[in-house]
């Protein structure tokens, strides 16, 4: 049998469940991460995986009963407060209107497990850390050169970009770049909160915790390890965070002015999830990419995950999307091995062409539906109303489900209000 020779950039979710899926089916790849090792960073918060995208993905894989394992489902549990500390809403105690049935069964589980649950499952050389791609060059045979710092790779037949946000393989296929999304967020943890900070812990219990006021929020989320992640998001100009005079490399500070700047008057049950944080602070300004956005069709070369299709984290769908589109990528693939597995020298690259063009049809449908939800999400988010505003859009769902004619109301110039943000944003973005 002589496979392609194939590249994955990127040893994210995405990536990795891509090249764990090819070795599953005996088709060999190598990934090539710029991280230096598996602990060069932090991995961030905990995912919440879908029936539908991920966990199928996981089962296909032969990793769903270890994923089982080391996830959490009782992190499923959501709270809702308004900024003057009122509970519209808390799963833990079985409060409020809960949130519809199609966001269940959803097991969370933290990053760094679930990077280390599909590194583990590879051949043990797969991933080349220390490659930061500069550029891929496509040779006149329908092969790729991939120019790292430092080293070459070549002759590659099939290179797939799971490189995140700013992706140098869709810059191979697409002139577009991500583009400011109008919100940006500033990040922070509580490490070890049970012990260190219980008011704060107790606040959030044992899921995520959203306090939502008009066009702002401060959502909190435990994590397996015992760390709550804060983020205090804002709709702002793209540059706010620069021109703002804060000085961010001065945390304490930094915290107490972004509270002052954005949160003055909200209770101080959510100013104290930021001001009690770590030091350990992250500004992070939103991007994405075009709703429905596309490329043509290139012989070898693809994209998966946030390279293909980068969304905001609102509808909680982004790490579900790239791990399904992951599944389809090697089903595909796979669905091409009869090809060449008598030859010699692989030579098939139409066969590899029509499988990757298979994907991305199906990939681009799919995606830009759940790249508009995300937006519709993040309209929920951030709202001239508030969190009464969320639990409405949470009741209205599962008064469809149930087949009622609505649920939680508010007022008529609220929901107008609302709808012409919306449209402004929106039209902002396209």
């Amino acid at each position: 049998m002589s496979p392609p020779k194939i590249a994955i950039i990127g040893a994210g979710p995405a990536g990795l469940m891509l090249a764990r899926l090819l070795q599953h089916n005996s088709i060999p790849c190598t990934v090539y991460e710029k991280e230096k090792d598996r602990h060069a960073r932090t991995q961030g918060g905990s995912l919440d995986l879908h029936e539908g995208s991920a966990q199928l993905a996981l089962k296909e894989a032969g990793l769903y009963e270890d994923f089982l394992r080391v996830a959490y489902p009782d992190g499923e549990v959501l709270k809702i407060y308004t900024p003057e500390g009122k509970v519209l809403l808390d799963e833990n105690e079985k409060f409020g209107v809960g949130r519809p049935e199609q966001m269940k069964n959803r097991p969370e589980i933290d990053r760094v497990k679930l990077r280390s649950l599909l590194l583990d499952s590879l051949d043990s050389k797969t991933v080349k850390w220390g490659r930061r791609l500069l550029r891929v060059e496509e040779t006149s045979d329908d092969r790729y050169n991939l120019h790292f710092e430092g080293i070459t790779e070549t002759g590659l037949d099939v290179v797939v970009g799971a490189d995140g946000a700013w992706s140098k393989v869709r810059a191979l296929l697409s002139d577009t770049k991500p583009f400011y999304a109008g919100v940006t967020g500033l990040d922070v943890t509580i490490v070890d909160a049970d012990k260190r900070s219980p008011a704060e812990a107790k606040r959030v219990g044992g899921g995520m915790c959203l306090t939502i006021g008009k066009d702002r929020g401060i959502l909190a989320q435990r994590n397996g390890n015992g760390t709550i992640r804060t983020y205090a998001f804002v709709r702002c100009p793209e540059f706010w965070y620069k021109e703002c005079e804060i000085d961010w490399t001065q945390p304490e500070a930094a915290k107490h002015a972004m509270i002052d700047t954005h949160y003055p008057d909200w209770d101080q049950g959510s100013k104290d999830m930021i001001l009690k944080s770590d030091d350990d602070i992250v500004v992070r300004p939103m991007y994405m990419l075009p709703i429905g956005f596309k490329w043509e069709h290139r012989t070898g070369a693809t994209c998966i995950g946030d390279a293909a299709h980068l969304m905001c984290p609102f509808a909680g769908v982004g790490v579900n999307v790239g791990m399904l589109d992951a599944l389809q990528c090697a089903r595909a693939i796979i669905g091409r091995k009869t090809e060449w597995d008598n030859l010699a020298v692989f030579s098939e690259q139409k066969a590899v062409a029509a499988a990757l063009a298979e994907y991305e049809e199906e990939m681009f449908a799919r995606s830009a539906k759940d790249a508009a939800k995300t937006l519709e999400y993040q309209n929920v988010f951030f709202n001239p109303v508030g969190a009464e505003y969320m639990v409405e859009y949470f009741g209205n769902i599962k008064a469809q489900e149930e087949g009622s004619s609505g649920g939680v109301k508010v007022d008529a110039q609220a929901a107008t209000e609302i709808k012409a943000a919306a449209e402004i944003h929106v039209g902002a973005l396209a």
